[in-house]
């Protein structure tokens, strides 16, 4: 038997190389239907808004939550089976996804969401066995997604599930980022003496996710303004945590002022859909979900999957010039799109637009990628700060 290449077999050595690598392709692919003549492809609004949903962020979310298992658990990085088994899970999904038509409907609504009840299996063992009773967010959040994949199938059903995902995922960026991003801040701050001006109040965090949640329940009820309400509440929660995180002294660290740029699309985003839904005359509330998609989902996984691929120097993490062009250009498209009633069409197509400088990001982005996929896998894998292991995984 000819042994694979070693570049190739490296891949597998974490589950964050390739998902967060196939997250990147796919964010960069989903979007290219609206460069698409009128009439050739897939149903343009249908295809982006599930492929960007369940592909780019279904793949990013597994990475992540792969790779922060282990600092869960106590115990070593995930096997190799895992991370090769939840790649072709991933692979079998979006297959599934582009022959639909053709299969049953339980075959469709296995193959769409067999990857996200894996990664709920591996997550939940995890949990069981070391006792991590408080990380069941987690294996609890890939189910749900993982049944509202199948449920796009139903077309009536298919409206309220990309509602739904969306506001799944700022609940899970609040949990993830609210975390992250002030232990990250906190711990470089250190590094000056000046780790106490953070002030930091995660029960805000908490009372912004329930708001959401309370929000879902009101959109079910038909209560759009108390929704609508109960979200802009939510961002300002958010809001009023951020103020202590010391947001302008990280501009002095790129790798950690993305951050804080990304996670404060989440509150924004919260803002404007909670503004849509009470004012949609002024506000198309579709449109204001690309604050959520494109701006919140977008910023906060790039920031997060490019710390995997930043060279580290001295404890730091560095952000090179590919990688910092490619976060501004997800945070252009962002706002081409959320513009786009308002920008109009008379000089050029604002949606095409977005979908442009939304590819070009992503095509950096694995330009800049390729490195993290050979060699060693650094550990931790999120941070060039061995403090800051639990954050991310344990060291060997």
């Amino acid at each position: 038997m000819i042994a694979a290449p070693k570049a190739w077999t490296s891949i597998w050595q974490a589950p964050h190389r390739p998902l967060f690598f196939l997250a990147g392709l796919w964010a960069f692919v989903a979007p290219a239907v609206w460069l698409l003549p009128e009439g050739i492809g897939p149903d343009k609004a249908a295809w982006h808004s599930h492929e960007l949903l369940f592909g780019m962020a279904g793949a990013a979310a597994g990475g992540y939550l792969l790779t922060a298992l282990p600092a869960w658990t106590k115990k070593g990085p995930v096997s190799r089976d895992v991370t090769v088994l939840a790649t072709v899970l991933w692979c079998v999904a979006r297959l599934t996804t582009a022959l639909s038509a053709h299969l049953s409907v339980v075959a469709a609504a296995v193959g769409m969401s067999a990857y996200f009840v894996f990664l709920a299996v591996v997550l939940a063992r995890g949990g069981v066995s070391s006792r991590a009773g408080r990380r069941f967010w987690a294996p609890f959040a890939m189910a749900l997604i993982g049944m509202l994949s199948s449920l796009w199938l139903d077309g009536e059903a298919s409206y309220l599930v990309a509602e739904a995902v969306p506001r799944i995922f700022l609940a899970l960026i609040t949990l993830i980022g609210g975390r992250a991003v002030p232990a990250f801040t906190r711990s470089w701050l250190g590094r000056t003496g000046e780790a106490d001006l953070v002030r930091d109040q995660p029960e805000l965090s908490y009372l912004a996710i329930g708001g959401i949640v309370a929000a879902a329940w009101l959109n079910a009820s038909e209560q759009s303004n108390a929704e609508g309400i109960f979200l802009v509440l939510s961002g300002l929660a958010l809001v009023l945590r951020m103020s202590g995180w010391q947001c302008l002294r990280t501009r002095r660290y790129p790798a950690l002022f993305i951050l804080h740029l990304a996670f404060s699309w989440t509150p924004a985003a919260l803002l404007l859909i909670g503004f849509a839904t009470i004012f949609p005359d002024q506000m198309s509330p579709a449109t204001a979900v690309h604050a959520a998609t494109m701006g919140a989902m977008g910023t906060m996984m790039a920031a997060l999957m490019m710390r995997a691929a930043m060279a580290r120097n001295e404890g730091v993490l560095v952000l090179n010039g590919k990688m910092a062009c490619a976060f501004a250009l997800i945070c252009l498209a962002a706002m081409i799109r959320i513009l786009a009633e308002w920008i109009g069409s008379a000089y050029f197509n604002p949606v095409v637009a977005a979908a442009a400088c939304w590819m070009l990001a992503w095509g950096l982005f694995l330009l800049a990628y390729l490195l993290a996929l050979r060699g060693p896998v650094p550990r931790p894998v999120l941070s060039a700060d061995r403090a800051l292991a639990p954050l991310t995984e344990p060291e060997r």
